[in-house]
């Protein structure tokens, strides 16, 4: 494949291509180039000095396993809409008319869902219903991810967790009914201004959330400001599970994507593709937690690269003085290695009712 950018450009053009098999590629570079193979769609990134041996017969010999663990991802996707709704069944989940519901307005849309405000005819409740057209998408493991998706939220009863009340498929679309949010998300009351102390109540909500998910071996992976919801108590609520996995899953329906999450708030071990568990959300946190603070992501640049390059090797920033209480909670957060973070959810909230007077903050205001 030449030089890694040549490699890259090549592999970005072809791997969507029906048959395309799992890649390796194998250059010479850096942190940047194999995070940047592994976006591209890479199954691994290998140096080349290292193209040899047991570590070369190692990745290839993955490869095999990888796809046969997974036989659905091969099925046709008439196939796996027939596997899905059989096992809508066996949930005991009947088929949904698209009659159910009033559709309001579309309220956001991603590569290959849309979201909208809808109303459910029977009792008039406003739920929001993320959508897939199985019409026309071609793309099984997408379908999968999307039933993976639900499966995950619907098994967790917590008021820290988005609620899932249906999901299935119609005959044109797949489709999961969650409760709707009045209040809105995170991301917006950081842009409008907040006090220390509503930060430090936020974080709290927020590893409850975490604490919630990860006894149920569920890890986030995409937590951000954004999908941090408030009801119309301003209870608060995890939400987003689009890129979930379970902890001890061994195949990960993100993997032919690349790297997954968004590089703001990527951990070091996900933003180079190696394996995850719980303390990955909680480098997430950390990095929201920094942004509740101060007001600004602790990491900025501008390009994907340049931010996965910080996350990597730049030591968390220093919290203005008047939160220095809090600096070292931040920084255990934002620990480059796993095995220097908190352990779990619970050791983060101990943390923050132990380290922290009551009302911490009270009288301050997150700087502008």
């Amino acid at each position: 494949m030449g030089d890694g950018p040549a490699g890259i450009k090549w592999l970005t053009r072809y791997r969507d291509a029906p048959g395309f098999p799992p890649t390796i590629l194998v250059a010479n570079g850096d942190d940047y180039l194999a995070v940047a193979a592994i976006k591209a769609g890479a199954v691994d990134y290998l140096r080349r000095e290292h193209a040899h041996g047991e570590r070369l017969r190692a990745l290839l010999g993955a490869l095999t396993p990888r796809a046969a663990a997974n036989p659905e991802a091969t099925l046709p996707l008439k196939d796996y809409l027939r596997h899905a709704r059989d096992r809508n069944r066996h949930f005991g989940l009947p088929p949904m008319d698209s009659s159910d519901h009033r559709f309001v307005r579309l309220i956001g849309q991603g590569g290959f869902s849309r979201v909208y405000l809808a109303e459910r005819l029977h009792d008039g409740a406003a739920v929001v219903l993320k959508v897939i057209d199985t019409q026309h998408l071609d793309e099984p493991v997408i379908i999968q991810r999307f039933v993976r998706e639900a499966e995950l939220i619907a098994a967790i009863d917590n008021p820290y967790v988005v609620k899932v009340y249906d999901q299935g498929f119609t005959s044109d679309y797949g489709y999961i009914a969650m409760e709707f949010f009045q209040h809105g998300d995170l991301k917006q009351r950081l842009e409008a201004g907040l006090t220390v102390a509503a930060a430090v109540a936020y974080m709290r909500g927020i590893a409850h959330g975490l604490q919630a998910i990860h006894a149920c071996d569920v890890i986030h992976r995409d937590l951000k400001p954004g999908n941090i919801m408030f009801r119309a108590d301003d209870s608060l609520a995890l939400a987003d599970f689009g890129i979930s996995k379970r902890l001890h899953d061994t195949h990960d329906l993100t993997v032919a994507s690349g790297v997954v999450g968004t590089p703001s708030y990527l951990s070091p071990e996900q933003a180079m593709g190696a394996p995850v568990d719980a303390r990955t959300d909680l480098y997430s946190a950390g990095v929201i937690f920094y942004e509740l603070l101060a007001g600004r992501k602790p990491f900025r640049a501008d390009s994907a690269a340049a931010l996965v390059y910080q996350h990597l090797h730049t030591p968390p920033p220093r919290l203005p003085p008047e939160l220095a209480a809090v600096q070292p909670i931040v920084d255990i957060l934002l620990a480059k290695k796993p095995d220097e973070r908190f352990d779990s959810a619970d050791e983060f909230l101990l943390s923050l009712d132990t380290w922290l007077p009551a009302n911490y903050g009270s009288n301050l205001r997150v700087a502008a």
